[in-house]
């Protein structure tokens, strides 16, 4: 699950709404479990902070346990940091001459944190964990994640700054210009922003998304899975919710059926039914996204006759026009500016082709999916019995099981030089960097053909000492064989040791950058390989 500033502010609405006034018993940072768990009277807090789920959840009241802090305290207020994924819970004692209490909830993804502090400045007494970059030290008042970096300075902009911010950008430019630079857009809402029609439009949603007015809980069917979000997204699947905090129960549950279903029984095949059920949901939920998007293909298919009817009014570079429709009403059209308007046209009606074409089939694949988990859940329910034969699972694709079943092969090829040392050499370009850096030792002996591409090769080697010069060469005959010199009469090949071999950020695959480098030539034999057997 995801989190984004308006997201947060509208669960600490609800959260208020639900527990504001609430008499506090207890609270407990669990550490191994990655959640922070308040214990009112009358119901229980979770918090989930896991970067796999992430969620804020009402349970039904429970006793606290050993490591359970006491909190003689009222909930006075819940409040979201502005455009933060951060909820506050502030407490007021009603005992004790210490501080008031507060809980600081940080919901961002892959560094959820939960922090107990004191008083109105938030002093830093207990965390959850330490993230790398955060400056969390205990009895200094806490701070935003977003505090003193200017790249995170994001502000409210008018009409004005928003068109110049997403005019003649393109969609990425955009994109990024919205991220970076206006408060309260995210991930999650960023491309329904920038699919309006006008960009006034698009203005409008984002001034009632920061006002956060017209809330209408919606669980959204994205590609990872399902998220809460105070609105619906126009072009994304949704249903509605009762509440965020709702829906957010709703995921806690269906992971928690999950795990059991993992866990529960054990073997093998429980393993492959829990695994082919969570492929087959998670294709009929792309699929359902796929049929969805089918039904603007007239939208598209009239804008490019509109453009395609409108050549000579439309600008070079141009990347909006505003034309008359075929009803009748001005229309405003995205453009792409590298194209020329008829080439732009025509991928609009190839686009429009090709979701038309989907729409025809889509119905049966979904209906087929459908009807495949719940074969796979009357299976999983046969075997939770006991009345499952071994037998039956070949039903689900003997190919597909044996493959889970077989262990990944190595991402090299082995071979025993003469000497008896392992020689490996890599699959190709895609898992050279596998071999090297994940399949070697620092002291091994890296080689690779000079100026040609091809595969890295490993010498095994531990000792100081230049390894043997027969093994040497066999290996370096090796790396010509698998390169791209291989029809030379004499091929230069590089060594070195693979520590002193690293790779540049952003480099593609397989390339990289050895130094200390001694170089062997040697011609290539492709008898070579039949006749070093591997281990």
């Amino acid at each position: 699950m995801i989190w984004d500033p308006c997201l947060t502010r509208a669960v600490a609405a609800e959260l208020r709404e639900r527990l504001l006034g609430s008499r506090a018993r207890a609270v407990s940072l669990r550490r191994e479990a990655a959640a922070a768990v308040v214990h009112f009277r009358d119901a229980t807090l979770v918090a989930d902070l896991s970067p796999r789920l992430g969620v804020v959840v009402p349970e039904p009241p429970s006793e606290p346990g050993a490591e359970a802090e006491p909190l003689p305290a009222v909930l006075a207020g819940v409040e979201a940091v502005r455009d933060e994924r951060v909820l506050v819970l502030r407490f007021r004692r009603v005992r004790g001459r210490r501080p008031h209490p507060g809980l600081v909830l940080e919901m961002a993804t892959n560094r959820r944190n939960a922090v107990l502090a004191e008083g109105p400045e938030l002093r830093v007494r207990k965390r959850l964990r330490t993230v790398k970059g955060r400056a969390l030290r205990i009895g200094q008042p806490w701070t935003a994640p977003g505090d003193g970096s200017p790249a995170r300075v994001r502000e409210e902009v008018d009409g004005a700054r928003w068109r110049a911010l997403i005019e003649g950008s393109g969609e990425a430019g955009a994109r990024a210009a919205l991220l970076a630079k206006v408060a309260y857009t995210s991930g999650l809402n960023v491309a329904s922003l920038l699919a309006a029609q006008t960009p006034e439009e698009g203005f409008r949603r984002w001034r009632r998304m920061v006002e956060g007015v017209d809330v209408a809980p919606h669980l959204l069917r994205l590609g990872s899975g399902l998220q809460p979000y105070p609105w619906p997204l126009p072009g994304v699947g949704a249903e509605p919710a009762g509440s965020l905090l709702e829906a957010m129960a709703r995921i806690a549950a269906e992971a928690a059926d999950d795990r059991v279903t993992a866990t529960a029984g054990g073997g093998e095949a429980t393993r492959l039914l829990g695994s082919e059920s969570k492929r087959l949901k998670r294709k009929l939920k792309r699929l359902r996204a796929h049929l969805e998007k089918t039904a603007t293909a007239d939208r598209i298919r009239e804008e490019a006759s509109l453009v395609l009817s409108s050549l000579h009014l439309i600008e070079p570079g141009a990347t909006r026009v505003t034309l008359a429709g075929f009803d009748g009403r001005r229309r405003t059209v995205a453009l792409d500016p590298q194209r020329k308007p008829q080439e732009h046209a025509n991928a609009l009606f190839r686009r429009a082709g090709r979701l038309e074409r989907a729409a025809a089939t889509l119905s049966g694949r979904i209906r087929a999916t459908e009807e495949e988990l719940a074969r796979v859940a009357a299976l999983r329910e046969r075997h939770r019995r006991g009345e499952l034969a071994e037998c039956e699972l070949e039903a689900l694709g003997p190919a597909r099981s044996r493959s889970r079943l077989r262990p990944p092969a190595p991402p090299y090829r082995s071979h025993t030089s003469s000497g008896g040392l392992e020689i490996r050499v890599g699959r190709g370009a895609r898992h050279n960097d596998d071999l090297t850096f994940r399949h070697s030792r620092p002291d091994d002996i890296w080689l690779h053909a000079r100026h040609a591409a091809g595969a890295h090769v490993i010498l095994r080697w531990t000792r100081p000492e230049r390894p043997p010069a027969a093994d040497l060469e066999e290996a370096a005959v090796l790396a010509a064989n698998h390169s791209g010199a291989r029809g030379s009469g004499t091929v230069p090949v590089d060594w070195t040791r693979r520590k002193w071999v690293r790779k540049r950020r952003g480099a593609p695959a397989g390339a990289v950058v050895p130094d200390r480098v001694r170089t062997v030539f040697v011609a290539p034999d492709p008898s070579l390989a039949e006749r070093l057997r591997g281990p």
